[in-house]
């Protein structure tokens, strides 16, 4: 008797803001299937996104009597907590369950173990995965269809039974010979045309290259990126933004690509899954910023538009590499130790691994009256000095994370984070 137990999980959106519309739920013990069921969610105001209706077919009609996220999750709760959570594609469908949780200001006690079987099998979408098992895939993009084939994919992937990939359509093979030959992208493909795409999608006015096969051939894959206003360039230089990764990719593209990035360029990796999800109208994850920012003037104002506050009880800062600038109203020893126990790491310098910059209350009162203290020239020229191409650092104040863990010692009664709070608060007085 098999011993693997799991609950497979699958989110459809109303907006780009990733509020849940819908959400199938797959609980697996000892190998069978106990439960499963989809709940239509009312999303806040009942409001939806063009693009995402075109993708599910779920309309405001459908859920104007729905239960809101909120006076779901009672109901809910208990499959995100003890087993594994698996989904396929788990970076949307995590996103999807915190922004939710954020928007409500739930609490979610405990962080279950989070299985992505679209990492699983090289980031294989769904519907290929599907055809290459020999399953059927006709209810793609239903919640509890999504969840239920997932299902079925950690099950053989833990029981060790391998895809088929030969099963997969010719015009959607997976695997390719080393011998076959690659159509490169030439001509009218590489003459950026904005007429007629939508602003709002990832590809608008960025630099893209496409480097591997992939289910498309690949003229086809340009057209589709042109049409979206991309900017497709033959080669990975400091300027791109995007490169598509498939199969078998250009060793050279790939060498430059991660140097690149190991450089501090912000330049994102795309796969198969990911670009599905974005001909879906699944948009907000990849936006980008097509300027390419080459001397950055620290103001407040900057500060604004990259902060990241914190709502409700939510920990944005767990696992997160912060860098914590000069100036702290109290012990810096204590501070640090606050943030460990938060689940981030606090770091005296920024490099490539940070996260989030945290600005001290001294700080940030000088820069509100136009003075640069030395900690914003040094995180203005430490951006300056590496060409970033995107600017990428969130910001919280000293006070904003003092307040919240203030709010979330008292809700979880943690007296060992208290008192180090307690003793930083009497250091700076």
């Amino acid at each position: 008797m098999s011993t693997h137990s799991f609950v497979a999980i699958d989110f459809e959106t109303a907006t780009a803001k990733r509020m849940a519309c819908q959400i199938g739920i797959v609980a697996v013990i000892k190998g069978e299937v106990v439960f499963k069921k989809s709940y239509l969610i009312q999303p806040p105001g009942n409001v939806y996104d063009d693009c995402c209706i075109n993708v599910h077919h779920i309309t405001p009609e459908m859920t104007k009597d729905a239960p809101t996220f909120e006076e779901l999750w009672p109901e809910i709760a208990d499959f995100f907590s003890g087993l594994p959570v698996v989904a396929h594609n788990m970076a949307f469908d995590r996103d999807v369950l915190f922004k939710n949780l954020d928007y409500y200001g739930i609490m979610l006690m405990g962080m279950p173990p989070m299985v992505c079987t679209c990492d699983i099998y090289e980031r294989t979408g769904l519907r290929e995965l599907c055809e290459a098992f020999g399953m059927p895939c006709d209810g793609h993009h239903d919640a509890l269809f999504d969840a239920e084939c997932c299902a079925k994919f950690y099950l053989n992937h833990l029981n060790g039974i391998e895809p088929d990939y030969s099963l997969i359509t010719p015009k959607k093979a997976k695997k390719v010979t080393a011998t076959k030959h690659r159509e490169g992208v030439h001509g009218s493909l590489l003459k950026k045309d904005l007429s007629e795409a939508d602003p709002n999608n990832p590809f608008y006015d960025r630099k893209v290259v496409i480097t591997g096969e992939f289910s498309m051939e690949r003229k086809e894959l340009a057209t589709r990126l042109k049409k979206m206003g991309a900017d497709i360039d033959t080669g990975i230089t400091k300027k791109t933004h995007f490169v598509l990764i498939g199969e078998d990719p250009g060793p050279a593209k790939i060498e430059k690509l991660e140097k690149l990035i190991h450089d501090g360029f912000n330049i994102r990796k795309l796969y198969e899954c990911d670009i599905e999800a974005i001909f879906d109208g699944q948009w907000e994850q990849y936006a980008s910023s097509s300027e390419v920012k080459k001397s950055l003037d620290f103001t407040y104002e900057h500060y604004l538009s990259h902060r990241k506050g914190f709502e409700g009880l939510v920990n944005h800062i767990a696992t997160r590499t912060i860098y914590a600038g000069k100036d702290l109203a109290g012990e810096r020893m204590y501070f640090a130790q606050i943030l460990g126990n938060l689940g981030a790491y606090c770091d005296n310098a920024i490099d490539n691994d940070t996260d989030i910059c945290l600005l001290s209350e001294a700080t940030l009162t000088k820069l509100q009256f136009g003075e640069k203290d030395e900690t914003i020239k040094y995180i203005q020229d430490k951006y300056n000095a590496d060409k970033s191409i995107i600017f990428d650092w969130s910001f919280i104040s000293e006070n904003e994370v003092l307040d919240y863990c203030k709010r979330r010692c008292d809700a979880y009664d943690d007296e060992v984070t208290m008192d180090l709070y307690e003793k930083y608060m009497k250091s700076s007085l």
